[in-house]
């Protein structure tokens, strides 16, 4: 939840917006911040997902467009809806739980939906089911390390 920052200060997540090509503007980006120097940086398990998202609205974008990154990471939503839910009075430890506990239902519910959508024999939704669940599965991951 926080690491070193190379100014020697302490980088936490927060959520952030990211304006693309002076036109885009992608809300509920989960990056570490540092409170000293305010550099800041995409987590690593939603690097990839932010640059898919950058190559598909291209180098020049066409009108103003307003996005959500929560609504397509699973991690980043889950950070969303913790934050938004104010459940975690204390400091980083409680956050810590709150986190890993909307990431365990988030993971169960999508178990339970992918396992309507093997029940229907429903290939591609169960496809993008387990493509939500590599979402989270990859943070777990990077977090054991």
């Amino acid at each position: 939840m926080k690491k070193s920052c190379g100014c020697g200060g302490i980088m936490t997540i927060h959520m952030h917006t990211l304006i693309y090509s002076a036109k885009i503007k992608i809300t509920h980006v989960p990056v570490y911040t540092c409170g000293q120097c305010a550099r800041y940086e995409p987590l690593p398990v939603i690097k990839r997902d932010l640059g898919l998202l950058i190559r598909e609205l291209g180098e020049r974008p066409a009108g103003k467009l307003h996005l959500s990154f929560a609504d397509r990471n699973e991690w980043a939503s889950v950070l969303k809806d913790t934050f938004a839910s104010g459940l975690f009075a204390g400091g980083l430890p409680e956050l810590e739980e709150a986190i890993r506990k909307a990431m365990q239902s988030r993971i169960d519910l999508l178990l339970d939906v992918y396992r309507t959508a093997a029940d229907l024999s429903d290939k591609k939704w169960m496809e993008e089911i387990g493509l939500r669940l590599s979402q989270l599965t990859a943070h777990s991951a990077e977090s054991a390390k």
